[in-house]
């Protein structure tokens, strides 16, 4: 009978000891640096906003910059010009009209996926009160048109609406319209319609570079971002999968390390913190510098939200855009998704290219490779790389009306 009473008293502690450390769990939550609001100033978040691509438009024909240098120094000028206007008082008109001069000079400044008003002001430390204050804070800046000429004029536009300040002639601007750089694709009309190839025969000195992403060291990796994300590491389990990743998991949160310089993230955490969108940012970004990525090698290349979810996704600076391709479709390498303040889920692929030199022959002309694959109804064509594991392939994306296509720039083939 004693040994009855002890038993059932030994289950009794036990179970109250998981009832009692479960409760401090879930109420509790373990304030790792994933967990506290962000304080981040707006001086990163200039870093990281910036064009996906520029492009020059010589009333009709089209010059792709390709280089990240003159991307860098064209936005600076933007920037410039953008800040000066607005601190001139210039009066911003909302014009409901789609941009269709395609006879004027300009140049358009593509904001890859859109950056929402309210981040824009403040990564460029524009102030809130000026002519901008028109554009209400849940518009995303998807391009910015500076028109020369007659009616110059600087654009703001989510390709609903058009919102428009007055300009003198920019004569900086004006004189891109005409110069050579020393790294870019030009475009022209298509006889069949209104597409726009990249014309091979004018795009002379076209250089397409050699990158090779160096290796993460996995024992590096485990040390420096198991601390950061596990409060109490003796707790946490760790699963090596088959194919080589390791999974370590307290039970709330989950880190699964790949051998090939990826990570994910997950967290079941029920939180309620009220984050609105630029403190979502910034805590993004303190995620992201946690896990030993530098915040001088990426931008902001879309962000999306849907309620108290925010999705930010980052791509690296370089001459053309590094994307993953998964089943036919682009995925930017660094994803990061927050909901009610708790960082839920991650995808950090690491990459740090270094330069391998040339490509010593021209790039594929993508007109024939369209041709010999049959890929009809085509709607844009452009330059980027594919990253897989540790190279970077350079690949025309060819967007189709049903599909995408990724062709091979060096050798003319398809790319699953």
């Amino acid at each position: 009978m004693k040994e009855r009473i002890k038993t059932f008293a030994l289950v009794f502690l036990v179970l109250t000891s998981f009832y009692l450390s479960y409760t401090l769990w879930t109420s509790f939550p373990q304030k790792s640096a994933f967990m506290t609001k962000s304080t981040l100033s707006s001086v990163d978040l200039f870093n990281l906003i910036r064009p996906s691509s520029i492009i020059i438009d010589s009333g009709g024909t089209y010059k792709y910059i390709t280089s990240k240098d003159d991307t860098t120094t064209i936005w600076t000028n933007v920037v410039k010009l953008i800040k000066e206007n607005l601190e001139s008082g210039n009066r911003i008109d909302l014009n409901d009209a789609k941009y269709t001069n395609t006879s004027q000079n300009a140049i358009h400044i593509i904001m890859g996926g859109g950056i929402s008003k309210d981040i824009f002001v403040n990564a460029l430390h524009i102030d809130d009160e000026s002519s901008l204050k028109r554009i209400d804070s849940d518009t995303y800046i998807k391009e910015i048109i500076i028109t020369i000429g007659k009616n110059a004029g600087l654009i703001f536009t989510d390709h609903n609406k058009y919102f428009r300040i007055a300009l003198k002639d920019p004569q900086y601007f004006k004189g891109l319209i005409d110069k050579e750089f020393k790294n870019s694709i030009d475009y022209k009309k298509s006889t069949a319609g209104d597409v726009y190839y990249p014309d091979m025969s004018a795009t002379k000195h076209l250089i397409i570079k050699k990158y090779i992403n160096k290796d993460v060291t996995y024992d590096n990796l485990y040390r420096s971002i198991t601390e950061k994300i596990f409060v109490n590491i003796s707790i946490v389990r760790e699963i090596r999968e088959n194919n080589g990743a390791y999974i370590y998991t307290d039970g709330i949160k989950g880190l699964r390390i790949y051998k090939n310089n990826r990570i994910e993230y997950y967290d079941t955490t029920l939180s309620k913190l009220d984050l609105d969108r630029l403190e979502s940012l910034n805590k993004a970004l303190s995620f992201i510098k946690d896990v030993g990525v530098r915040l001088d090698r990426i931008y902001l290349a879309e962000m999306k939200e849907n309620g108290p979810e925010y999705n930010f996704s980052f791509n690296y600076l370089g001459d053309y855009p590094a994307y993953l391709v998964k089943d036919g479709k682009e995925i930017q390498p660094i994803n990061i998704t927050i909901l009610n303040g708790t960082i839920k889920s991650a995808t950090v692929n690491y990459i740090d290219m270094y330069y391998a030199g040339n490509y010593q022959i021209a790039a594929y002309d993508p007109n024939k490779a369209i041709n010999l694959h049959k890929i009809s109804d085509v709607r844009s064509i452009r330059l980027i790389y594919i990253f897989d594991d540790a190279t970077l392939t350079p690949a025309w994306e060819v967007r189709c009306k049903d599909k995408d296509y990724f062709i091979n720039a060096i050798e003319g083939k398809l790319i699953s």
